[in-house]
């Protein structure tokens, strides 16, 4: 059988860096395909996937050779690059280029010279095969996130290309339009046999979808196999471990003997059904001390609503109090207004309808100096905030607007504290969605503020980077900073948050304690919640289980 991609010896290093970021790294893709490509933030993933793209393909010292369906990809004509390999990108903002849906759709058939009544036979049945049909003449603006990326995914699909790229395509989508996306995309190489290969830090899903997995180490090929081997192997890895799935995680650490290494929901309730599995509850420690009650809130939210149009409010009559010293997230769907929430905490936008205080100050009335000391703010896209050339020059002007005394102490503080000794000299708009997440978490922390406001703090960032990042603002939680964060990543707000809340249509619903908000819950919910509910309803992560009375261990 033909091979549809072949990569052989490939070593990329980037200008002016003397290590490559992908050391002869040898592999194949087969027609029918589901890969996933797993590794460490900078190990290489979205470099080795623009080298399938020739539009992608990035500028620096390649040797070794790149080919789909035997030809070389630097040397496929573009309107076959087009038609034979399709990329969908990790935010789904970048990627339209029109005002509608049906636009959208269209712009793709007509660069390839498409006749009119094929474009419009095309974009019925591709509307129809992924329920499209109800927006194509809406606006690409009034999409949420997750109809957007499916837009984005349209737009490649219409070309029927064979094979499609995805880079960390569900990373700015909540949990349930997450899984609806890969639920299509599982359909598309399962139905149209399209083969598949996409970056994901979030392997839970992908993982039991895929049929090979590809892991990158320190810019190395390691494993090249099926996920469960993959996964088990990454086990043992004192980074990647944060990797694996929880399920798959409770799994291996409780020494649980399976045919197969379970990795979805419902692969390990089978495992627990057939193999008569009980767990009993973990106590874990290291919760933060209980402070004294408050006098008063830090943060009152009384009675705001808010619209962009004068028409359609996106907050109603919304209320919310948070106590000095809490770690709050909000959680949601993609468009409830929890971006909106923020910004608004923050004092960058003011409400049409009632008033938000710092302590007992109006957001909007404090002065700029006052309120940049005080409440720092991250928005879900951090590049958005950055003015200068380098990443160190970044976190120096954000010093000298605060006025700090030790300015060069202080960033060199957040530098070593972040680990960006190797990236201080590069543009923050050169480096990885990850990166650049630290990089706006860095300036966040700056002047150590009393609040601190993150919009999808985790955003981009690998599962061990993640786990770093949560203990670090811990560690400012517990002396004292108050934190609220809008989140889609139920398993670290389920490990770092105090409160949970959760917002729909504009509206806050009660806080509550975060174990009890998610055992409460029942889709947006953890894994181990959901397999371990019915044996013990409060168990959210890996560490609140044990085995009682399995007899086969490994």
């Amino acid at each position: 059988m033909q091979k549809l991609a072949t990569v052989t010896h490939l070593t990329f290093t980037y200008p002016d860096q003397s290590t490559p970021v992908l050391d002869d790294v040898n592999f194949t893709i087969d027609p029918g395909d589901f890969i996933v490509i797993a590794g460490n933030t900078g190990s290489g993933k979205t470099t080795l996937l623009n080298h399938l793209k020739k539009e992608l393909m990035p500028k620096g010292a390649r040797t070794g050779d790149v080919q789909i369906a035997e030809t070389p990809v630097a040397d496929m004509p573009k309107l076959v690059s087009a038609q034979t390999v399709g990329y969908v990108a990790q935010d789904p903002q970048t990627q339209s280029v029109m005002a509608t849906v049906i636009e959208e759709l269209a712009f793709p058939l007509e660069n390839i010279g498409c006749p009119s009544n094929e474009i419009e036979r095309r974009i019925t049945e591709l509307a129809n095969f992924l329920g499209l049909d109800q927006n194509l003449d809406r606006q690409i603006h009034q999409l949420s996130g997750g109809q957007l990326q499916l837009v984005n995914l349209a737009s490649v699909l219409i070309l029927r290309p064979k094979l499609i790229l995805l880079d960390e395509p569900t990373s700015q989508l909540d949990p349930l339009t997450a899984q609806h996306f890969l639920t299509v995309l599982g359909r598309i190489n399962q139905e149209l046999g399209i083969t598949i290969m996409l970056t994901e830090h979030r392997l839970s899903t992908v993982a039991a979808m895929a049929n090979r997995m590809i892991l990158l180490q320190d810019h190395h090929l390691t494993f090249d196999g099926d996920p469960h081997s993959g996964l088990a192997k990454m086990a043992t890895d004192a980074h990647l471990t944060y990797f694996v799935p929880s399920i798959s995680k409770l799994f291996l650490d409780q020494q649980i003997r399976t045919s197969q290494l379970p990795i979805s929901v419902a692969d390990a309730q089978s495992a627990i059904r057939t193999h008569h599995l009980q767990f009993q509850s973990v106590t874990t420690g290291g919760k933060v001390a209980q402070l004294p009650p408050a006098e008063k809130p830090i943060l009152t939210v009384n009675n705001i609503s808010f619209s962009f149009d004068g028409q359609h409010n996106v907050l109603h009559h919304l209320n919310l109090a948070i106590n000095p010293g809490t770690w709050l997230a909000i959680i949601g769907k993609n468009g409830s207004g929890k971006s909106t929430l923020l910004t608004l905490i923050c004092g960058l936008m003011t409400p049409q309808h009632g008033k938000i205080r710092f302590v007992h100050q109006l957001v909007w009335k404090m002065a700029i100096n006052q309120r940049m000391a005080k409440l720092a703010f991250l928005s879900q896209t951090p590049r958005l905030q950055f003015t200068a050339d380098t990443v160190r020059e970044e976190l120096e002007v954000q010093a000298a607007e605060l006025r700090l005394p030790d300015a060069k102490v202080q960033v060199d503080h957040m530098i070593n504290q972040f680990h960006l000794n190797r990236i201080e000299k590069q543009n923050p708009f050169d480096i990885s969605g990850g990166q650049q997440q630290l990089v706006g978490l860095a300036i966040a922390l700056m002047a150590t503020p009393d609040l601190l406001v993150l919009d999808e703090p985790t955003k981009g960032l690998d599962p061990y980077t993640k786990i770093q990042v949560g203990n670090l603002l811990k560690q400012y939680q517990q002396a004292g900073m108050t934190i609220v964060i809008a989140s889609h990543d139920m398993e670290f707000c389920a490990k770092f948050a105090d409160k949970c809340t959760f917002m729909f249509d504009g509206h806050l619903n009660t806080l509550l304690a975060t174990q009890s908000f998610f055992a409460d819950n029942f889709f947006f919910t953890t894994p181990i919640n959901r397999i371990a509910r019915d044996q013990v309803k409060d168990a959210l992560l890996p560490v609140n289980l044990k085995l009682a009375n399995h007899p086969e261990r490994g």
